[in-house]
């Protein structure tokens, strides 16, 4: 037994023209608000705004505002790279000011800690080799012909460079190294990976910074990072 409803066209498009105002202002909700740092009350900019319902995205400007599709009862997530994380459950769509903390993370505690690398102590049969010119207290420079030409020499010579390098890259990581760019920044996984090699600094740059300057330094580069496309946010896979 089959029941037929009629229903008017004047009442179809009376009720699908209710329900389209009703999805357009679901839609067209959103939040404005603006964020500042907790003791400064400086305005942030790049401050990263998630809505974890709708997964909608926002960054703050140079005024620290930022606006967002959202409705109440939806959860707000701030991250700013050097703070903690802000959760903001949204109880009305009035402006709102959110004022983030200082991430207490010191990065000296993630500082590789281990065994002082030693390349003389550990290979000196090679760094022997590599010796040429010897020098000693109240002694004339000796050199030695065969050392300086031959092909253990030369090879000593060649190994002790590649240690030596590899002596200032291990320096490098004591300090720049994953842990310390997570304590600061949210990145995982292949975009961390990128992260590393994009902007490792050099020894000589990395010397010059403090704890409170190598702290700077992960902020502007993770800015820098997050301005880039995509695509340029991960490595390149390796084709054989």
């Amino acid at each position: 037994m089959e029941i037929k409803i009629k229903i008017s066209s004047g009442r179809l498009l009376a009720f699908l023209a209710i329900n389209f105002l009703f999805s357009a202002s679901l839609f067209a909700q959103e939040i404005k608000g603006t964020v500042a740092d907790w003791q400064t009350r400086e305005l942030q900019e790049y401050v990263e705004v998630f809505n974890l319902n709708n997964h909608q995205k926002a960054v703050t400007d140079k005024k620290g505002e930022f606006k967002i599709p959202a409705a109440i009862n939806h959860v707000l997530i701030f991250i700013q790279p050097g703070y903690k994380p802000d959760t903001l459950f949204l109880i009305s769509l009035k402006p709102v000011k959110r004022y983030l903390q200082h991430n207490r993370y010191d990065l000296s505690t993630v500082e590789i800690k281990g065994r002082t690398f030693d390349p003389g102590a550990e290979y000196p049969d090679a760094f022997r080799e590599a010796k040429a010119f010897n020098t000693g207290v109240n002694r004339p420079l000796a050199f030695s012909p065969f050392r300086f030409f031959s092909k253990k020499g030369k090879s000593g010579r060649k190994f002790k460079r590649r240690m030596e390098l590899e002596l200032v890259e291990r320096k490098v990581d004591q300090r720049f190294n994953n842990a310390a760019v997570k304590a600061i920044c949210p990145l995982n996984g292949a975009e961390l990976d990128c992260f590393m090699v994009l902007y490792r600094p050099a020894f000589k740059d990395l010397e010059r910074l403090d704890i409170a300057g190598l702290k700077l330094y992960i902020m502007d580069a993770y800015k820098e990072f997050k301005q880039l496309p995509e695509e340029k946010r991960k490595l390149p896979s390796l084709r054989w």
